[in-house]
């Protein structure tokens, strides 16, 4: 895969040891190796490491994020990685359109004993052309180059690229779904800033997954310290 770079951002709010175990698993994918950028709240020995000490913890950063670490990769395509999230090979073979941002759809959230499902793109499943990236979040940061405050309300619609340009008042661009054979994960963690999502009524819950196995046999193995 020399043509795809590993974006892998985070603000380091989940235990070190979960973290540890997520890259673990996501180097295991690529035994050829592959080009990863992590751009990180703290120091870390994870590819070109680029440490943004000082970024206050925030949606608006994690966007900021991207940015940098997009604008660093050298390769056509670039791949979103979240430090609680666990991957596949197929996951990563998916390639977009020149002009699509491309979101994974078959995406499960795991807590504890629960699998749980609901149709929405993630941010964590974005594969897009690198050059793409950088132009629609140089747009973005250029019309909001300051920093958002979540408790006013001005981080509605910073999203994903391609849920909210038609809100934020930026050039429209095309959003794609496809979906891996086997589903990409997010662990529920209270600390982490996505934190423990509601389990809905129209939410499709499992205890197994093919490809994952038990939901519980899988937290306890990831998470515990």
């Amino acid at each position: 895969m020399k043509d795809l770079t590993l974006i892998y951002y985070t603000a380091n709010l989940v235990g070190e040891s979960f973290s540890e175990r997520v890259r673990g698993h996501l180097l295991s994918l690529f035994p050829e190796g592959i080009p990863i950028v992590s751009v990180s709240h703290k120091p870390m020995h994870f590819g070109l490491n680029i440490c943004v000490a000082g970024f206050e913890v925030s949606i608006y950063n994690i966007y900021k994020q991207i940015l940098i670490g997009s604008r660093l990769a050298q390769t056509r395509y670039v791949a979103m990685c979240e430090d609680d999230s666990l991957y596949t090979r197929e996951h990563f073979e998916h390639r977009p359109a020149d002009d699509s941002f491309d979101y994974n759809s078959n995406r499960w959230h795991i807590y504890k004993s629960i699998y749980f499902h609901r149709p929405r793109p993630g941010m964590h499943t974005c594969i897009a052309p690198r050059k793409l990236m950088i132009e629609t979040l140089e747009k973005r940061f250029e019309k909001f180059p300051k920093l958002l405050d979540e408790k006013k309300g001005e981080l509605v619609g910073f999203a994903e690229p391609g849920r909210s340009e038609r809100r934020l008042g930026l050039p429209i661009v095309k959003l794609t779904t496809f979906n891996s054979p086997t589903p990409v994960l997010v662990f529920d963690h209270k600390g982490s800033l996505g934190g423990v999502r509601k389990v809905k009524a129209t939410d499709h819950i499992e205890k197994s997954l093919d490809g994952w196995g038990s939901a519980q046999e899988l937290w306890d193995r990831m998470v515990h310290e």
